[in-house]
């Protein structure tokens, strides 16, 4: 049913003139029952019998046509068919009303560069309608000869007695002068021109504003349509973010612990070739090491999506840690500044520790040996500037082969992300030098991992063109947590492809992935938060610039809609309390509780789109205690509560009409047994059930019982079909796309349905990286710590034995893990180059549409296994 409403809603969006020609057909049915019980409508000209004044009307109605496919043309042809009929037809038609119909079209539908040419010429043409139709009204037909007639015998009456003569040289009035018929002509013109030019400025405004509302509406439509068509693009820039997540945590885990076995090999090669404790100590360092490595990178390509970073506070014991590993390098930390790491964001703390260790695994890979290294950290100005140099040999040095970069890459990744910057380079005294500079920010709440936030980023700051045409419109929702509390927000459907992507996920880290974006009661500053204003987000700031003040003010009223709500419901109360109407008479007090709820009612209306279930809950409550324990009902009551009913169907929740519609055949139901005890002759419909259950004397005096039922029947029926019509009016309006609140809403819904599938698309290319790549490391790093757990076992044994290893096996032991290390070294910065330099998982070719479309061809896991064969090669 869904997808044939959006189907006919669209036919109808690109076939406008259907819609004109049964609106066109509706009202000339109309107007010819209407203006068909003339007998006489003279024109400037001639006299013109019945038959050529319906003739005319149906000559108007043709610009109605194509009001809004052709609008201009249309508008242009109105004129000169009013022109040509108030010369040569009928001074008056009732299609002429249409004339405001199609300045209204050709101002909301029509070139604006055109508007004030149109609402010129409307000006002009009312001033001369009504020169034109005061003359023939006071004189007659210029033309005809030989008739004697009076005011009253064009179908109404001269209140002046004015006997009008014609002949072929025009009207002559009997006994009247000529400035007497030129004043009754300009009395005329000072009746008709104020009324036509007042119609003509209202349409004018009216349709300023209409236009307004069209263009914030189209605006937030094709946004919603860009977000939705752009879906593939986030899914593969956030697969892409979670590629160079995965490569900075290998080159930070991986890389670092391989630069530590690479030094303590190359250490313990020499150092321990005459002490067996010194080798037997190290080697215990290498195995430990590769085993807190081959965790953290399980963790890394494991369940959770990333292991847990370490940040600020841990620098110390980084630093700990390589003074421990490379003796030879003097590492000295000086802080200036109050240290405030609580202060740092989340982000900005581990990026301060990924940059101290990313700079001393540089220094101990490339500075040579004997470095002196200065780390400085300067606290102030709302910001950590983190300074670690060195004067060593810098970036010159290059002992694995390696094309340096991708280290770099990752730290300045971080660091930008946090809202930093990174600046590294060789000084000019010798050495190296990295300065880091991060903000001060309040800790995050871990609502998504690195990826999906590099993700977001990325897609911010990414002018993503749209790859497919317009967006299904999904039959959306909006909703509220509380029916008194939560502000109204969409909730749409998980998408065919999410559901699909759930049902065949494989492993738990899938449905995982959505504990991302849990949902959290509300606390008290939330609820708050959520009383105050809230404000329709501007589709488009550029378009207030070419504006009028009636569309600003339309736009702003969108805007603030709350606000208008509130203005709107006091207005009416005030309303109300000059004009009060019942429709049941009784006491003073009935009435004057009754005016009471019928007030509350309005009242609640100020909340009708910000909290529309609450405000329909609230009303039916009063209705019904109206209807059980009060006589009369007001006006102001019973169209507060059907537009209370309208906002709850239009702006509620998706299911809303279920309740909604079960308390309109309730109050229904009421009206029509109130009626019934009316008829009865029972004040209240509580008087009538107490008097059935015994509890009071019935009435004496009381028309038949079925005559009391046909007529509760009657009215159930009349306000139920009512209440059913206000119902289906807004669910058209709901699901027709013309609501700027409705399409606000499902943007927030097509925000969190590509949140999810970020995630998603992240989790799955985890899982494309980790198949190919855990195995790899996993093997490599399982190899060194075999190495040297057979290093330790040959010094245990040896020991055991009384036996001294000889320096060659212990130097063959260490130089097998440093081969082992630089060989993992290289190769791991082979797979981080695949990470880093592929696109996509999937390539993409156009179809012969014209359509963009994706293609398997997995590129990245070709390089690689490709790798991967080479190497056991």
């Amino acid at each position: 049913m869904s997808d044939f409403k959006q189907r006919f809603l669209s036919w109808m969006h690109g076939h406008v003139f259907a819609g004109d020609l049964i609106l066109t057909l509706v009202i000339g049915v109309q107007l010819f029952g209407v203006t068909g019980s003339i007998t006489y409508n003279p024109g400037l000209l001639f006299d013109l019998n019945p038959s050529i004044q319906m003739a005319w009307e149906a000559a108007m109605l043709i610009p109605l046509l194509i009001r809004r496919w052709r609008p201009q043309t249309g508008a242009l042809l109105c004129v000169a068919l009013a022109l040509t009929h108030l010369i040569f037809g009928p001074c008056m038609l009732g299609a002429d009303i249409l004339a405001l119909v199609m300045l209204y079209s050709v101002i909301v539908y029509g070139n604006p560069k055109n508007t004030k040419a149109f609402i010129i010429l409307a000006l002009v043409i009312g001033l001369l309608a009504s020169a034109l139709m005061a003359w023939t009204m006071t004189n007659g037909p210029l033309l005809t000869s030989g008739k004697v007639h009076t005011w009253s015998s064009w179908n109404g009456s001269n209140p002046n007695g004015v006997m009008v003569t014609e002949d072929t040289l025009g009207s002559i009035y009997t006994g009247t002068s000529m400035s007497e018929v030129a004043n009754m002509v300009a009395q005329y013109m000072l009746v008709l021109a104020p009324i036509f030019e007042v119609c003509i400025i209202s349409t004018v405004i009216v349709a300023f504003w209409q236009r307004a509302r069209l263009a914030t509406v189209r605006m937030m439509r094709e946004r919603n349509e860009a977000i939705a068509a752009r879906d593939q693009d986030e899914r593969d820039i956030a697969a892409l973010a979670e590629r160079a997540r995965i490569a900075r945590d290998m080159h930070d885990v991986v890389a670092h612990t391989l630069s530590i076995i690479i030094v303590q090999s190359d250490g313990g090669r020499y150092a321990g070739t005459h002490d067996p404790a010194v080798a037997r100590n190290t080697m215990e360092t290498i195995r430990h090491e590769s085993e807190r490595a081959l965790h953290d990178m399980q963790r890394l390509l494991g369940v959770f999506g990333g292991s847990p970073h370490a940040d600020y506070n841990d620098i110390g014991n980084l630093v700990e840690q390589a003074r421990t590993v490379s003796p030879d390098i003097r590492i000295q930390r000086s802080v200036t500044g109050t240290a405030s790491p609580e202060q740092l964001g989340e982000q900005a703390s581990t990026a301060s520790y990924h940059a101290v260790q990313e700079a001393l695994t540089n220094i101990r890979k490339y500075a040579g040996p004997h470095v002196d290294v200065r780390i400085n950290e300067s606290w102030n100005n709302g910001s950590l500037t983190l300074t670690v140099t060195d004067n060593g040999r810098g970036a010159a040095a290059n002992i694995d082969g390696h094309t340096p970069g991708y280290g770099l890459v990752g730290m300045r990744e971080r660091v930008e992300s946090a809202g930093g910057s990174l600046q590294a380079g060789p000084q000019l005294d010798g050495g190296f030098a990295v300065t880091v500079t991060l903000p001060y920010g309040s800790k995050e709440p871990a609502t998504g991992g690195t990826s999906e936030q590099y993700a977001l980023e990325q897609s911010e700051s990414r002018n993503v063109t749209a790859i497919s045409g317009k967006a299904e419109p999904s039959d959306v929702a909006i909703t509220s947590d509380s029916a008194f509390d939560i502000p109204a927000r969409i909730t749409g459907q998980p998408s065919e492809q999410l559901q699909e992507i759930n049902q065949s996920a494989g492993r738990d880290h899938r449905s995982n992935a959505l504990q991302h974006l849990r949902i959290t009661a509300p606390n008290l500053h939330d609820l708050i938060i959520s009383l105050k204003l809230k404000s329709l987000k501007p589709a488009d700031a550029t378009h207030s610039h070419n504006s009028n003040w009636v569309e600003r003010v339309s736009t702003w009223t969108q805007r603030h809609y709350v606000l208008m709500d509130a203005v709107g419901a006091l207005l009416l109360v005030a309303l109300l309390n000059l004009m009060s109407a019942s429709l049941f008479s009784d006491s003073s007090r009935d009435m004057q509780l009754s005016h009471a709820i019928a007030t509350c009612c309005v009242l609640a209306l100020a909340v009708r789109r910000r909290f529309p279930e609450a405000c329909a809950f609230i009303v039916f409550i009063l209705s019904v205690m109206q209807l059980i324990f009060l006589g009369s009902i007001e006006a102001g009551h019973i169209a507060a509560s059907l537009c209370a009913l309208y906002s709850a169907v239009l702006y509620g929740r998706e299911r809303a009409w279920q309740w909604t519609g079960l308390a309109a055949v309730t109050c229904s139901a009421l009206i029509g047994l109130k009626i019934a005890a009316d008829q009865h002759g029972y004040t209240t419909l509580f008087d009538a059930i107490a008097a059935s259950m015994g509890l009071t004397e019935p009435v004496s005096a009381t028309p038949s019982g079925s005559t009391a039922f046909f007529a509760g029947i009657m009215y159930t029926v009349a306000v139920l079909m009512l209440c059913a019509g206000i119902m289906a009016w807004a669910r058209w309006t709901r699901s027709s796309d013309s609501n700027a609140l409705i399409l606000q809403a499902r943007e927030d819904a097509l925000m969190v349905e590509q949140e999810k599938q970020r995630v998603l698309a992240a989790n799955m290319e985890r899982d494309r990286i980790s198949a190919n790549i855990q195995a790899e490391v996993t093997a490599t790093l399982n190899s060194v710590i075999n190495q040297a757990v057979d290093g330790i076992h040959m010094l245990d044994a040896a020991k055991a034995q009384g036996k001294k290893p000889t320096a060659d096996e212990i130097s063959a032991a260490f130089k097998a893990i440093g081969e082992q290390g630089r060989a993992a070294l290289k190769r791991m910065r082979e797979l981080l180059g695949v990470l880093r330099e592929t696109g996509f998982s999937d390539e993409t070719h156009v179809n012969a549409e014209g359509e963009l479309q994706l293609k398997p061809a997995d590129s990245l896991d070709e390089q690689l296994q490709r790798i991967s064969r080479t190497t056991d090669a």
